[in-house]
């Protein structure tokens, strides 16, 4: 099996994984061979289809997760209940510190979705980025990256066959 292509496959599929937390759970996103270049598809709805033959080739498929929203907010909690907090989550207890005072209430009375409002948008962006990382490439559970790997190894085998 080609490696080279392999890993340019994994690359595509990673771009693809990241861009379906942002769709909706009946959309999706295809990674495929097209006469052996690696092709990413447009955002497709449930109904929509790409006609695959020899010279194109299904290597990836990955469906909308809108899951960042929750995942963002369970980020917020955990900062505020971590003791030896990393610059990141030390940013977030400043947000959240900030409003309590320009309220005039403890913090504990600021609920994460306030936070999540107020955070800016770089803070924002890192926390996505860690949670998109964490899908990914955790290596505590299956990862997201794992079951690519196998739909990838599946069709370029198919491809050998």
């Amino acid at each position: 099996m080609n490696e080279h292509l392999k890993s340019e496959v994994l690359k595509h599929a990673r771009n693809a994984f990241e861009r379906a937390c942002t769709l909706r759970e009946n959309e999706r996103i295809e990674v495929y061979l097209y006469d052996g270049a690696v092709k990413t598809s447009d955002v497709l709805g449930e109904d929509e289809k790409i006609v695959y033959s020899t010279n194109r080739i299904l290597c990836y498929q990955v469906w909308g997760h809108d899951y960042l929203e929750d995942e963002i907010r369970a980020w917020i909690d955990h900062a505020r209940l971590e003791i030896t907090p990393k610059p990141l989550e030390e940013s977030i207890v400043e947000t959240l510190n900030a409003i309590a005072a320009s309220k005039g209430v403890s913090s504990d009375e600021i609920s994460s979705y306030e936070v999540f409002a107020n955070l800016k948008m770089d803070q924002l962006e890192q926390i996505e980025h860690a949670i998109i990382e964490y899908w990914w490439d955790n290596k505590e559970v299956e990862n997201a990256k794992s079951l690519a790997l196998e739909q990838i190894n599946d069709a370029l085998a198919s491809m050998e066959g």
